[in-house]
C-alpha cells in the first residue's frame, strides 16, 4: 500500500486535545491523527449512505419532547385537583368551617407540599 503525505495545521486546542488523547492510549500524535481522519471519512461516507435518518430522528425526538411537556402538565394538573379534593374533604368535616381565600391558600399548600415531595419545586 503506497501512503501520500499530507500537511495538516491544527489549532493549539486540537493539538492539546490530540496529544492528550494519544497519550491516554499509549500512541502517538501522529498515528492517532491517522486514526481520526480515517474514522471521519468512514462517518462522512456512511452519512451519505444513511440520507435522512438523523432528521427523522429529530423530528421524531422533537415530537416526544412536545408530548412529555404535554403528560407533564397534565399530570400536575391532575396532582392540584387531587390535592384541591383532598382540602375540599377536610373542609367539609363537621369541625372545621373555613372560607374561600383560606380553602384556596390550603390547595396551593397542599400543591406545593407534593411537588416537593416529588422533587420538582419551581
Amino acid at each position: 500500500m503506497r501512503h501520500v503525505q499530507h500537511s495538516v495545521r491544527l489549532p493549539i486546542a486540537l493539538d492539546r486535545a490530540l496529544r492528550q488523547f494519544a497519550a491516554r492510549r499509549e500512541t502517538t500524535p501522529y498515528a492517532l491523527l491517522q486514526s481520526c481522519v480515517r474514522t471521519g471519512l468512514a462517518a462522512m461516507a456512511q452519512e451519505g449512505a444513511t440520507g435522512s435518518v438523523p432528521a427523522e430522528l429529530a423530528t421524531e425526538l422533537g415530537q416526544v419532547s412536545t408530548q412529555i411537556v404535554h403528560v407533564e402538565r397534565l399530570t400536575e394538573r391532575a396532582l392540584y385537583v387531587s390535592c384541591a379534593a383532598y382540602v375540599f374533604a377536610r373542609a367539609a368535616a363537621p369541625t372545621r368551617i373555613d372560607d374561600e381565600t383560606r380553602l384556596t391558600d390550603d390547595i396551593n399548600d397542599a400543591f406545593q407540599r407534593q411537588l416537593a415531595l416529588a422533587g420538582d419545586t419551581p
